[in-house]
């Protein structure tokens, strides 16, 4: 059964190239995209996703408030939480992780790298566990 990805970006073109890295992993799984925290809510709502990748960097409502709030919202744990951005320090590491994310990855350089970095993550049961069964 594919995996329903969600990606939480205010610049569409990530989720095209998120997309296309995906579809090279050669792994089932259909890719959505949020522009915002209301559409995300919505969208973890009514599709279940098993996991959630969330840009920091957004103009109204940051990664981390998106982070809280789709915790918030996912009360049964179904998603896994994965904090996606150009930058990430340790204190924004520590903050994510402490917050609920599972995992935190910056954003890759290229498509090669990026279909790299999420084939790692797929095959990585003790970062997502039980969402990618």
């Amino acid at each position: 059964m594919p995996k329903i990805i969600l990606l939480i970006d205010d610049d569409e073109d990530e989720f095209y190239i998120l997309k296309m890295a995906l579809e090279a992993t050669n792994n089932q799984s259909t890719c959505m995209w949020a522009s915002n925290l209301e559409d995300a809510i919505r969208s973890l709502q009514e599709f279940h996703p098993e996991i959630v990748f969330i840009d920091i960097n957004m103009p109204k409502d940051n990664g981390f408030i998106c982070l809280e709030e789709l915790k918030r919202n996912d009360p049964i744990g179904h998603s896994a939480f994965i904090i996606y951005s150009t930058s990430i320090n340790e204190a924004d590491q520590k903050k994510a992780l402490d917050s609920g994310a599972s995992y935190c990855m910056r954003k890759a350089q290229n498509l090669s790298v990026l279909k790299k970095q999420l084939t790692k993550l797929f095959n990585n049961s003790h970062i997502l566990g039980d969402y990618i069964k």
